[in-house]
């Protein structure tokens, strides 16, 4: 063999080698994991930890001698030894064995007189060696009779107590006896040899194996062991020839090929640079190919005799193979092959078998969906028509028949089924491979069914009986060694193929119009866990199947039917994996998941909990209990857990962005950092002002969550990639457009839809365009449906608004005309950022971000809501005309209870003109006994309580009751059911109160509000209109008035039109103004002057401010604020006003210590004790208490909103600044106090005017001594500077 070493030139493409084993399949796929509309984003943990293989990059080679031969062998004629030399050197490696002729003499260790002694036997250690292995075959006897002593008492051999005695002072000696009588005996030599090169002799053991190789030039053995020894030595390019020799004479020599890609592999790894890699990794392909082309043909068969157990090894070079072509210019696609032979290897009997018998990787594939489709539908095993018509079963038994057929083989009937059976799955799947729910019983039975002639064992690893040529399984060890090997390819082809969905990527042995979907990798992950029901693999089986939002009816052991969907199956398999392992911190945390998804908090708790205990740096688990801790209403107590979760891994997004948001939740502010534009605080507390040069802004955990939503926003365009042209044509999609006009497309028209659609089928850089191609799809279905109901209510009743004979409910017969294109089955759930919308209010964040994060998690409740499996094809019908005008309105609300928003529109629902409106309230959370909800009840026309339906149950009764307009009164908060909204019941669907912010989505038509809280400029609709852009030559996926969300623009927010309320569109509940502590009735208070009754009104207000304050003097201002945010500017102005204090409230509790700590850090002792705090009251008295306030000041990034409407019926005047025109939120209180006719006043436009009308105003404030009605004084305001 020519010898240039291990390096050549050329070779693969620059890449680090990554062998995906089992370990790796299980490693991470976002998403938790994740949960979709809930308070907080779970995280999904997949599971790392039980590697079936090492990764190849860590390969360790065998590097141990052989000391059994790899073929039974007698005793070798005998070789002269000048004749065994020359004829071995002609092939070996160049090392001139004459330099080693002399046998090394091990310290302490007599050597035989092999020419001299004519009884080897009669040295003390030959003696002594010969004598503990009879001593040994003595005690092997159970039986031997009592009573005899075959040790003599004072004599005792004495025994070693390591194993390196045992070598040294028995071995050895016996070895070198039984060499001085037998010295060409090989299995001896090569013995001998390995022992040496245990004792780290390594000279003595490549002397050994050159005496070997003497012998018999072609021992592959010695071959195997001289490169072990070579390796130990440092000497790698010998150790590589000596493998490569050994594993050319026998190729199936596992050790040797081991040894070999283990070396390369450990060379690439520290190779120095990327052309030394890349020809290392080429030369281990050279390795693999050599194998595969010695031991098998073409079609995979094998060429030569392999008993089970060796199977696994061959399996391996396959994989081997498989991951180096991952790297390769087609990647997967190229490595498949490799992956499927390796299954095919054990799918088919061991040689030899016939064409009936050689079973492919599509035939296991087809077969299983087959089976899991008759296991997925009636009890009895029934296939749909389509399926059975493409299984030529017409006029034959049943399916159903044949299942229970002792003969039945799957595979014959696939295999004559050909190419039409794929058709009738994807029909079955609506253009994708059909998903298969399957029970882990079922996923039993369906090996079982798959491999009937084998008893639901892998063919190959049984033995044919020649009598009846029935297969019977083989050894324990050839079971196990196999499945586990099997598993692991099955599992690292799922992840290969779960990275690459959906793309149209080919399946091997396909047609080409067949690409891998979701659907697939599930299928794989049910083989593997049925072949080794490990832990982990039901783990990561469980997180797949909790994304799929297929459902299919199953009936329990009652015979009541359930319906079963993916999430309730995952459960499942969670619970299935921990029968295995309790502990297993990847199944609870997932099971955890499940449970706070469904709105179990506390059970979820228990289980991340105990995940943590198992695995304390487990920093999935530690983020997703701080988040189940922040939704419990425990910030404080979810610190540490982020905390740690950072700890172990700072670029978690969820620990990373639960961190900010407990944090701020206490006002502990060290460590926020801080952007450029705003102030920062350090990790010792210290305030960096903007704008400064010499104390520029530090990085902390605000700018690290900016950093990790920003990325996160930018990963969505690397999903779904494909999934346009993937479903249909260009020209089709322009088709389904057309639907929503009701007529032909005007040419222009038709131009503009076929160039939108044509970009799809351009090679393009998505991340590069921004493009978010499922989110696109989602956006234009939302912008069709709406026009669909509209063409059929004018088809229905023509263009009327109301009608004078009441209408009954549409018949959807006629509904062919209204289809709602379908989301492909090769589509998987977007993507969403780990911050919430809700959370966008207090972050700073920009423009576009803050509109991203709502429209990416509109798009999540999108796909989960256009892919149940209850939603009609149609659109819904729209309802019908108003009976005599009268409008059909339907408020949805997760919060008529003791919740603000129900404390703000108690009156409103009530206050309907029922001569116009018709008004239902759907209320979906249980009652908590408050007096809230029964009074709305009993206002209301009519009073839905939903709060145990499902979303369908909650959508068919609004078609029934053919409701017109939809309000939203949720948005992004906590229950809200967005859900009803995304599946468009209503043709109108409108938001108010709920959320200040914009929904981000089409299933949403208006926002009331007003031009002061939302600025008219901000919606997309008005920016489309002023510029009607011209997209000649430029990439868009604007839908005309409905841009992009996606779009790099910064000058827009909310895809909502606006529905303008004067004065202001925040609801604030007259009642809610406190009058308790006031003797007049309603008519009396009209009676009285103004005067007399604000100075009454100054009296309970002094009255009560003692009350609440006993040792504040009356001169001093009061400022109040009951949540927490500017407090810089705050402190600052406690300094300019020496006679005041800041009154805040105890919310949460754990926030005081941090804001007393902050105030003496920023301003000192003296101001911080001017720093009040009172603990949270209920809601009437809060009001009361709100009176004695001088000046309320608003926090800037997200105003008070409920708060500032409690402040302003109390009568006490605020002090806000709507900082951003793109957040509503910071603009509400802005909006409020507008309507009060002194806006002007109560308004600035800059954090300075900010501070010094606060100061101005405090600071001209004088007070003068008054006598009450009663007698007593108290300290009256003079006059308020202004």
């Amino acid at each position: 063999m020519a010898r240039e070493g291990l390096l050549g030139s050329g070779g693969p493409p620059e890449s680090n080698i990554l062998l995906t084993t089992s370990g790796d399949t299980r490693g991470n796929f976002q998403l938790h994991r994740q949960s979709w509309s809930i308070d907080s984003i779970t995280t999904v943990s997949m599971d790392h930890s039980e590697s079936v293989l090492p990764q190849l990059s860590s390969i360790s080679p065998t590097y141990r001698p052989f000391h059994i031969p790899i073929h039974a062998a007698s005793d070798p004629p005998s070789v002269d030894a000048a004749s065994t030399t020359q004829a071995s050197n002609s092939e070996m490696p160049t090392s001139d064995p004459s330099q080693h002729n002399v046998l090394p003499t091990l310290p302490c260790i007599a050597q035989p007189q092999a020419a001299t002694t004519s009884n080897s036997i009669a040295t003390s250690l030959g003696r002594d060696a010969i004598l503990a292995y009879a001593y040994w075959l003595y005690d092997t006897r159970a039986d031997v009779p009592p009573g005899l002593t075959h040790v003599p008492l004072f004599q005792q051999l004495p025994h070693a107590v390591v194993s390196e005695d045992i070598y040294k002072l028995r071995l050895l000696p016996l070895l070198l006896t039984l060499r001085s009588l037998h010295p060409t005996y090989i299995p001896l030599l090569l013995l001998l040899a390995c022992t040496y090169h245990t004792l780290d002799d390594y000279e003595g053991s490549l002397q050994m194996n050159r005496e070997i190789l003497r012998i018999d030039p072609n021992y592959a053995e010695a071959m195997c062991n001289m490169g072990t020894t070579s390796r130990m030595l440092g000497e790698n390019d010998q150790a590589f020839e000596w493998w490569w020799k050994a594993l050319r004479i026998h190729p199936t020599y596992w050790d040797a090929l081991d040894n070999l890609i283990g070396l390369v592999f450990s060379l690439a790894q520290t190779a120095e640079s990327s052309q030394q890699r890349a020809t290392l990794h080429v030369r281990a392909m050279d390795i693999c190919q050599f194998v595969l082309g010695e031991v098998t043909d073409p079609q995979g068969r094998l060429k030569v005799t392999l008993v089970p157990n060796e199977l696994h090894r061959l399996q391996r070079v396959y994989f081997t193979s498989a991951s180096l072509r991952v790297m390769g210019t087609n990647g997967v696609q190229d490595a498949a092959s490799d992956y499927f032979k390796a299954v095919e290897l054990v799918i088919r009997p061991l040689s030899p078998y016939g064409e009936d018998e050689l079973y492919t990787m599509r035939e296991l594939i087809l077969s299983s969906y087959v089976l899991g489709l008759s296991m997925c539908g009636d009890p009895d095993g029934t296939l749909s028509e389509g399926l059975n018509a493409s299984l030529n079963l017409r006029g034959n038994p049943s399916f159903s028949i044949l299942l229970n057929d002792p003969s039945f083989n799957i595979f014959h009937i696939i295999r004559v089924a050909g190419n039409a059976l794929i058709d009738a799955l994807l029909r079955e799947g609506g253009g994708a491979l059909p998903f298969l729910l399957l029970s882990p019983n079922q996923v039993d039975r369906l090996v079982v069914l798959l491999f009937k002639p084998s008893h639901g064992i892998l063919p190959a690893i049984c033995h044919r009986v020649l009598q009846s040529g029935s297969l019977q399984p083989s050894s324990d060890d050839a079971f196990q060694n196999t499945n586990l090997m099997t598993s692991t390819i099955l599992l690292t082809l799922a992840k290969r193929y779960q990275d690459l969905c959906p793309t149209d990527v080919q399946i091997p042995e396909f047609p080409g119009y067949v690409n891998i979907n979701h659907s697939l990798c599930i299928l794989f992950y049910y083989l593997a866990v049925a072949l080794v029901p490990a832990p982990s693999t039901y783990n990561n089986l469980g997180i797949m199947l909790a994304t799929v939002s297929s459902t299919r009816k199953y009936a329990d052991d009652t015979g009541e039917h359930h319906t079963l969907n993916g999430p309730t199956l995952a459960k499942i398999y969670y619970e299935t994996g921990l029968q295995i392992d309790g502990t297993h911190p990847h199944l609870l945390t997932n099971l955890g998941s499940l449970y706070k998804d469904q709105g179990h908090v506390d059970k979820a708790i228990q289980l991340y909990t105990k995940a943590v205990s198992s695995k304390p740096d487990f920093d999935v688990a530690l983020a997703n209990l701080g988040n189940a801790i922040q939704d419990a209403g425990r910030p404080w107590e979810a610190i540490d857990y982020y905390r740690r979760a950072v700890s172990v891994n700072p670029d978690l997004p969820e620990a990373a962005c639960g961190l900010v948001s407990s944090l701020t939740s206490i006002c502990d502010w060290r460590g926020r950092g801080g952007l450029s534009t705003d102030v920062a605080v350090d990790n010792d507390g210290n305030l960096h002002l903007p704008g400064n040069p010499e104390d520029p802004a530090r990085p902390g955990y605000i700018t690290k969550m900016v950093e990790i939503c920003e990325s996160q926003i930018n990963m969505a365009y690397m999903h779904n990639i494909g999934v346009v042209s993937a479903s249909t044509s260009a020209e089709e999609w322009v088709r389904i457009a057309e639907r929503g006009y009701g007529r032909s497309l005007r040419q222009g028209e038709h131009d503009q839809w076929w160039s939108l659609f044509q970009q799809f089928y351009q090679d393009r850089d998505r991340t590069g365009l921004l493009v978010n191609e499922g989110g696109f799809l989602m956006r234009f279905i939302h912008w069709l449906q709406p026009r669909l109901q509209r063409r059929w209510y004018i088809n229905l009743y023509g263009k009327i608004y109301d009608s004078n004979q009441e209408m009954g409910s549409v018949d959807c017969t006629a509904s062919d005309n209204y289809f709602r294109p379908e989301l492909p089955k090769i589509m998987l759930p977007p993507a969403i950022p780990s911050v919430l919308p809700f959370n966008t209010f207090t972050y700073p964040l920009s423009a576009r971000s803050v509109r991203l994060i709502a429209h990416r998690h509109a798009l999540r409740i999108s796909y989960a809501a256009l892919t149940q499996s209850w939603l009609p094809k149609h659109v819904y019908p729209p309802p019908s005309p108003p009976f005599q005008g009268k409008l059909r309105i339907a408020y949805l609300s997760n919060d008529v209870n003791n919740h603000p928003l129900a404390h703000l529109m108690q009156s409103v629902f009530g206050m309907h003109n029922r001569s116009h409106f018709v008004v239902y309230l759907y209320t979906t959370s249980q009652w908590d006994g408050s007096t809230y909800r029964p009074k709305i009840a009993k206002d209301v026309e009519h009073f839905v309580d939903a709060s145990t339906w499902s979303t369908e149950a909650i959508v068919n009764d609004i078609i029934k009751k053919r409701i017109h307009i939809l309000i939203n009164l949720g948005g992004y908060t906590k229950g809200a059911r967005n859900d009803v909204f995304a599946v468009r019941p209503c043709p109108v669907q409108i938001q108010l109160m709920g959320y200040a912010g914009t929904l981000g989505t089409g299933w949403c038509d208006y926002l009331v509000c007003d031009p002061v809280a939302c600025p008219q400029e901000m919606s997309a609709a008005e920016q489309w209109r002023r510029a009607q852009r011209n997209y000649a030559g430029q990439f868009s996926l604007d839908l005309f008035g409905d841009l992009d969300p996606e779009a790099p623009t910064e000058n827009w927010i909310y895809l909502e039109k606006f529905i303008y309320m004067p004065f202001s569109f925040m609801v604030t509940d007259h009642k809610q103004s406190f009058r308790v502590d006031e003797p007049y009735s309603p008519e009396q208070r009209h009676q009285i002057p103004p005067q007399r009754l604000w100075t009454d009104e100054e009296i309970r207000r002094a009255e009560l401010r003692q009350s609440l304050f006993p040792d504040l003097p009356q001169d001093h201002f009061i400022f109040a604020n009951f949540n927490q945010e500017i407090f810089a500017v705050w402190l600052r102005i406690l300094v300019r006003v020496p006679r005041s204090i800041l009154w805040l409230l105890r919310f949460p509790r754990a926030g005081e210590e941090h804001l007393i700590r902050t105030a003496r850090q920023w301003a000192g002792d003296e101001v911080a004790s001017r720093v009040r705090f009172s603990d949270v009251v209920d809601k009437e008295a809060h009001i009361y208490r709100g009176r004695v306030a001088d000046l309320f000041l608003d926090t800037t990034e997200c105003n008070a909103h409920t708060i500032a409407s409690d402040v302003l019926w109390s009568g006490t005047p605020m002090l806000t600044w709507p900082r951003h025109t793109y957040k509503m939120c910071s603009r509400v209180c802005a909006s409020m106090v507008n309507a009060t006719g002194f806006g002007d006043q109560m308004v600035v436009n800059n954090l300075q005017d900010y501070e010094e009308r606060a100061v101005t105003w405090a600071n001209g404030v004088e007070y003068q001594s008054t006598q009450k009605p009663s007698g007593s004084t108290f300290m009256r305001p003079k006059a308020l500077g202004t």
